[in-house]
């Protein structure tokens, strides 16, 4: 006994050291991207009261998450403005999501179940790379991670008292709901499945009323918007796509990360389809582990348990990934955002519980070998082989690189005299400022755009003063509306002498036309 307790502190203790590494692991290495640039601009106030101001009066997605903002505006003033001290904030929450899921797996299943949940989590790429970002969702992870910790407390059956648990689950949801207008259809769908499993009516309302209580001013802030009454009036980012590509790609990155297969910057690219062809190995094996742990977990569901509370904790988790899967799927189809795995942040955690029930002897042993059990376990370690080579993709591969706005800014301080200028046509202007770059002027789309883009030459020429050569920043141009006609009518005046790119940056030099 005393042994086997050795065994599992060390092992978790190397699971916690593993989870540490990863996320703090080059952690400034990356240039900051446009959306972390929307973080700084975000939580820039000199005052709580100013960042309220600026996030409740933009009209965007950011409006919808605010108390990110307001953190990491407080970890600002404690330990500076660095890239490191700045995603800090993200890698020690990663760390700390790892630790809850273990905490709950252990009340819920055991000591062997909270290592393998812990494990994924840990080496998982998904949760590494928004460790690793400066924006809100590590630490909407974490928070979804305590609620279904102190919510695990009402799937054990001790007799004890639980109304601090209550308590806490009541404050930590409605501070998700804070967090993020996604949370709540997280946390609706577990006030679903905990009733239909449970079927404890009594036991749901003393869980359920103080959620409700804590949670009712951000649930009226939210009904009380505009993007009620008109969802796509809110400024986010929409695709063409069949929402069918995006629920692939939303299982794709939630269980292996973005950088496991082709770089995103590829698949816009017109031949999609045969860069996605030659990552055909990747791909097969990625789809072969997934059809694996899922048959196994569907023979898990169906099969008699020794002990019913681990039967029906694999029930609620299965209803909760069900169903906040498909209120998040509605929400997509009503306000047309570009669904990304970032939005479905929550669905991780039932995955990750889930998985180790499909080759875990929690129920009654059998005599003869449990194949798909085997097969379960072998898949399970190819998942987390996987995610360990996606995480290697991400830090060492530039294809998977973020915006590289630290090397724009040291390319135009190199080569940018004191007679040129410099336009950022696209992008974040806060971002350039935080580099080095104070002198470059922001045009944005609607200031360069009278009629299809018409007089763009003759706006640049008089923002800089008619300079005899201009630098031209854009950040993304996949996504710009001008990007087909500017180079066209920057040449009424300007000659194109020069194009320097970088991860998701570029930048043009034009010389006026004499």
């Amino acid at each position: 006994m005393k042994q086997s307790k050795y065994y599992f502190v060390v092992f978790l203790i190397i699971i916690i050291i593993i989870s540490i590494f990863l996320r703090f692991c080059l952690l400034q290495n990356q240039s900051l991207w446009f959306d972390e640039g929307w973080s700084l601009a975000l939580s820039d106030g000199t005052t709580f009261q100013e960042n309220i101001f600026q996030i409740v009066n933009r009209e965007a997605g950011d409006k919808y998450q605010p108390l990110y903002y307001l953190v990491l505006f407080y970890w600002r003033s404690a330990f500076g403005d660095s890239e490191f001290a700045i995603r800090s904030l993200s890698a020690l929450l990663g760390v700390g999501s790892v630790i809850a899921i273990f905490f709950t797996s252990l009340r819920v299943y055991g000591k062997t179940h909270a290592l393998w949940s812990s494990m994924i989590i840990a080496v998982s790429s998904f949760s590494v790379f928004y460790s690793q970002d400066a924006r809100p969702y590590a630490l909407l992870i974490f928070i979804a991670s305590l609620q279904i910790y102190f919510f695990s407390y009402s799937m054990t059956e001790d007799k004890s008292n639980k109304i601090i648990p209550q308590l806490l689950f009541g404050i930590f949801t409605a501070i998700g709901t804070f967090g993020s207008i996604l949370t709540i259809f997280f946390s609706s769908a577990l006030s679903l499945s905990h009733i239909i499993v449970y079927r404890n009516f009594k036991q749901w309302i003393k869980w359920w009323i103080p959620v409700a209580i804590f949670s009712s001013p951000m649930i009226w802030f939210y009904l009380s918007s505009p993007a009620v009454s008109d969802p796509t009036a809110t400024t986010v980012t929409r695709t063409g796509l069949p929402i069918v590509q995006n629920i692939m790609f939303v299982i794709y990155g939630t269980l292996v990360g973005t950088s496991y297969g082709p770089p995103l910057e590829q698949l816009r690219d017109a031949n999609r389809i045969k860069i996605l062809l030659a990552y055909w190995p990747q791909l097969l094996i990625f789809i072969t582990v997934i059809t694996v742990i899922v048959l196994a977990l569907l023979t898990s569901l169906l099969r008699q348990r020794k002990r019913e509370r681990y039967q029906r904790a694999d029930y609620l988790f299965t209803s909760l990934l069900v169903t906040s899967f498909l209120l998040t799927f509605l929400f997509a189809l009503a306000t047309k955002i570009n669904w990304l795995p970032r939005h479905s942040f929550y669905l991780y955690i039932p995955v990750i519980i889930l998985i180790p029930s499909t080759f875990l002897d929690n129920y009654q042993r059998q005599k003869k070998l449990d194949i798909v059990a085997q097969f379960a376990k072998l898949a399970t370690v190819s998942l987390v082989i996987m995610n360990v080579y996606s995480n290697f993709q991400y830090y060492s591969n530039p294809a998977y690189a973020k915006d590289d706005y630290r090397s724009a800014v040291h390319y135009l301080l190199e080569h940018r005299d004191k007679s040129a200028k410099s336009v950022l046509f696209f992008g974040q202007p806060k971002l350039l400022q935080y580099y080095g770059d104070s002198s470059t002027i922001y045009a944005p789309e609607y200031v360069l755009k009278t009629v299809n883009g018409k007089n763009m030459a003759e706006k640049v020429s008089t923002m800089t003063k008619n300079a005899d050569s201009v630098f031209v920043i854009i950040n993304r141009e996949f996504n710009w509306k001008l990007k087909d006609i500017f180079k066209r009518e920057m040449s009424d005046l300007y000659n194109l002498e020069d194009e320097a790119d970088w991860s998701y940056m570029k930048i043009y030099r034009f010389t006026m036309k004499k």
